[in-house]
C-alpha cells in the first residue's frame, strides 16, 4: 500500500472518522473505485460540489483536501481523500478543526459523499 498522506485521527477526541483508524469509534471503511485516478478525481470534484460551504484547498495526483464551513458559526472540517491505485480503494479522513464532539457530523458527511460518488 502506498502512504496515505494523512494522520490518524486523534484518539482523545470523537470528531473525526478516518479510513485509517482501527478505533471503532473513528473507523470508516475505505471506498472502493475501478477508475482511473483521473476518473476519480473527476467523480471526487463532481460530487464535492453537489455540497454546499464547501471548497477544494489543495489538490494534488492522487490527493484532494476540501474545507467544509458550517453555515451558522462557520467551523470549519477538513475532508481529505486520497486515491490508492494500489489497493482501488479511496481513504477518506474527515475532521472537525475545533472541539472534542462533532454530533457525528464528520461520518453523516463521509457516508453523504460515498452515497454520492457511486451514483
Amino acid at each position: 500500500m502506498e502512504t496515505v498522506p494523512f494522520t490518524h485521527c486523534p484518539t482523545n477526541k470523537k470528531n473525526c472518522v478516518s479510513t485509517i483508524d482501527l478505533t471503532s469509534y473513528h473507523r470508516i471503511a475505505p471506498l472502493p473505485i475501478s477508475d482511473s485516478t483521473e476518473d476519480a478525481k473527476t467523480r471526487i470534484r463532481n460530487t464535492l460540489s453537489k455540497f454546499d460551504h464547501v471548497e477544494i484547498k489543495e489538490e494534488k495526483s492522487h490527493y484532494v483536501h476540501a474545507v467544509f464551513t458550517s453555515k451558522w458559526l462557520k467551523f470549519k472540517d477538513d475532508l481529505e481523500l486520497y486515491i490508492d491505485e494500489s489497493t482501488n480503494l479511496l481513504h477518506i479522513k474527515s475532521g472537525s478543526r475545533l472541539g472534542y464532539y462533532d454530533f457525528k457530523v464528520n461520518r453523516k458527511r463521509v457516508e453523504q459523499f460515498k452515497k454520492l460518488f457511486n451514483k
